[in-house]
């Protein structure tokens, strides 16, 4: 469990370099958390994941290099105290979220969600679906 008075370390894994920075900014103002780092390359996530020691990391479905789909097993697998967040621009589909979270990602957000959605998505806890408003 998520010790409430430590900052959670969050890393952006985005192929898309102005969002990225923006994500960055927005979890900044938090007072509960700290952007860690920020990746755009699949090959380097697992390696900032480690390095950071990020508490979670907001994983694009689309990254340079390849999908940060099938990284989300592997990144369960090394690091499983790692709370994975998918916030992809890809039309949402009950499929891939299902399938993500099956590998091992927490939460599923689209791109097109308000940004409280996906910190809420970040923060440990019930599911944002299941927390009253």
């Amino acid at each position: 469990m998520h010790d409430k008075t430590r900052t959670l370390r969050v890393l952006i894994a985005e192929n898309h370099r102005d969002l990225s920075d923006i994500m960055s900014q927005l979890i900044n103002t938090e007072p509960d958390m700290r952007c860690v780092g920020q990746v755009a390359e699949a090959a380097d996530v697992l390696a900032a994941a480690r390095r950071t020691e990020a508490d979670a990391l907001i994983l694009d479905l689309m990254l340079q290099g390849g999908s940060g789909l099938p990284l989300i097993a592997e990144l369960a697998a090394a690091l499983p105290s790692l709370r994975i967040i998918v916030f992809s621009g890809i039309a949402f589909s009950e499929d891939v979220a299902r399938e993500a979270k099956r590998r091992g990602a927490a939460a599923f957000v689209t791109k097109g969600a308000d940004f409280e959605v996906l910190l809420d998505a970040v923060r440990p806890g019930p599911p944002p679906e299941a927390r009253s408003a």
